[in-house]
């Protein structure tokens, strides 16, 4: 596909001052949804983000950066892509927020990849949720999958700070899941118990409004539920999240350690 994010890479030395630049305006249309799926492409941003995803191979195609960056113009150029020196102004546009941490870059979203290891798959709809448990998964050793949002809109990446590049993103689980309950399951201390260690295992995660679908329960191998003895009613989706990861996380490394010893 060409257009103003795939021509030859380039490096402005006058700061671009026009949100009309074409380059600029081709970027700031990386918000919709719509754009990001037609092109394949979508927006990150910061120096830590950028890091870990030319680490990790990820192709960009322009680095946006202000004047007098000269760590975000090197990086650019170091991975044939587009150096674009713009004012604070035009900055603030391509990325969206008030406050943007250049640089901010065009990349192309990676394809899904299998489940290769214990999974997270989170039907949320809230972009902090859906990437603070992306983040949670990087740190774990899971793959993760997040249903009900584009896991690479710009606002999901801002909440993963840099874990989409530390872990892989899957399009679907396993047969072997695990539902995150309310009531009625099992403890996440007694997962290590319950689960057959040979099993890659998927953990289950409900919309924060309506939690997981019955059907979607009743079809699962295991149903937990996190112990709350001061009385609240639920808990927040990722920090659920984190909770089973972080068990399953220890079984699997209480595991391998009495396999090995």
């Amino acid at each position: 596909m060409s257009g103003p994010l795939h021509e030859d890479p380039v490096a402005t030395t006058e700061p671009v001052r026009s949100v009309r630049n074409p380059r600029v305006v081709a970027a700031v249309r990386l918000h919709r949804a719509r754009d990001r799926h037609a092109t394949g492409l979508t927006l990150i941003e910061g120096p830590h983000v950028l890091d870990e995803a030319l680490r990790a191979g990820v192709e960009v195609l322009t680095v946006f950066s202000l004047d007098g960056d000269d760590r975000s113009v090197e990086s650019a150029r170091g991975a044939g892509a587009a150096s674009i020196v713009v004012t604070g102004d035009v900055l603030k546009r391509v990325s969206g927020t008030e406050t943007p941490r250049g640089p901010v870059a065009v990349i192309r979203v990676p394809e899904p990849q299998a489940v290769s290891r214990d999974c997270v798959l989170a039907d949320v709809s809230d972009p902090g949720n859906a990437g603070t448990i992306i983040r949670t998964a990087a740190a774990f050793g899971f793959d993760v999958g997040v249903g009900a949002i584009d896991p690479w809109s710009p606002k999901v990446l801002r909440a993963g700070a840099g874990a989409h590049f530390r872990t892989r993103l899957v399009g679907t689980g396993t047969d072997a899941t695990i539902a995150t309950v309310p009531s009625g399951g099992i403890a996440p201390a007694r997962l290590g118990v319950e689960l057959d260690p040979a099993r890659t295992w998927t953990v289950l995660i409900g919309s924060e409004a309506h939690g997981l679908a019955s059907e979607v329960v009743e079809r699962s191998s295991v149903a937990v539920t996190i112990p709350m003895p001061g009385g609240t009613e639920s808990l927040n989706a990722a920090i659920s999240a984190a909770i089973v990861m972080y068990e399953l996380a220890c079984w699997r490394s209480g595991s391998a350690e009495s396999a090995s010893g």
